[in-house]
């Protein structure tokens, strides 16, 4: 092997080296606690950050939620939370399909973070008449429900005035500890 003789070729020599190491790890990603690096940075464990989460090397505001913004895309900040001194903790939740065949019916959705304090709010969703059509279908302002937290479980109580049977029905809500 030749000696390096002068400080030039030294410093040629560690640069190609650098250059090289450095294109090999951007082809095969940098792996800690991996050998096999599926990303650009593949680290498997836990991670403990000092400084701010900069995506897009933007900071956010306080009380601000990171939203993804899909494969390959940097995620933003969204908008400020309020009140987050009162809510600390919050839920979605969906319902399985069920049938109103009745004027009403009562669901017991077990819950284990509901206390008697708890708040909700209901979304329904797929509503479609399951008795015969009428000249313009239900009137959906007819069908209300009424929520009452208990300690471990919502009860739900929803009251059918649209005149028909509807069936495979379901909702989401928002619950807020």
């Amino acid at each position: 092997m030749k000696r390096i003789t002068s400080s030039l070729q030294l410093q040629i020599t560690l640069l190609l080296t650098f250059f090289v190491v450095s294109l090999s790890m951007a082809q095969t990603g940098v792996g800690i606690g991996t050998t096999n690096p599926s990303e650009s940075l593949d680290v498997v464990g836990n991670i403990e950050l000092s400084g701010a989460l900069m995506p897009n090397n933007v900071a956010g505001n306080a009380n601000q939620l990171l939203l993804s913004s899909g494969a390959n895309a940097a995620p933003v900040w969204g908008l400020e939370l309020l009140n987050t001194t009162q809510t600390t903790r919050m839920g979605k939740f969906f319902s399985g399909p069920f049938n109103i065949t009745s004027t009403a019916l009562q669901l017991t959705l077990t819950d284990p973070n509901c206390t008697v304090t708890s708040t909700c709010a209901l979304t329904w969703i797929n509503l479609q008449p399951g008795g015969p059509p009428g000249p313009a279908g239900p009137d959906w302002e007819e069908l209300s429900y009424t929520v009452t937290a208990q300690a471990g479980q919502w009860m739900i109580y929803i009251k059918n005035n649209t005149g028909y049977s509807i069936s495979n029905i379901q909702f989401s809500f928002m619950a807020f500890y």
